[in-house]
Order: C-alpha cells, then structure tokens, then sequence
C-alpha cells in the first residue's frame, strides 16, 4: 500500500527535524550526582542568624 504525497511530505518533514535536532541539540553539561537547588539556605544558617 503506497501512503499518500500529503502524508510522505509530513514523515519526511518530521525525520528532517529530528536529524537537524540532533545535529544541533546542545551538550549535556556532565553531572556530579549532586544537585542543588538555587537559592536554599543551610538550616544551621537560618537558626544563627535567628539567634541573634
């Protein structure tokens, strides 16, 4: 069975873009195992500066 212009045209279209995608998808930065999130204090901060 022989799909359609309109539909080959659309999975061409779509295998281009992920090619392209992968061509310029930028680098995974490498991890450490240990993420932080911003902006978060340590509780032993919080609790001198509490008792101040």
């Amino acid at each position: 069975m022989k799909p359609r212009k309109s539909t080959a045209i659309l999975g061409a279209t779509w295998v281009a873009t992920f090619v392209l995608y992968l061509f310029v998808k930028p680098d995974q930065p490498a991890t450490t195992g240990i993420t932080q999130v911003v902006n978060t204090v340590p509780a032993l901060v919080n609790t001198e500066q509490a008792g101040q």
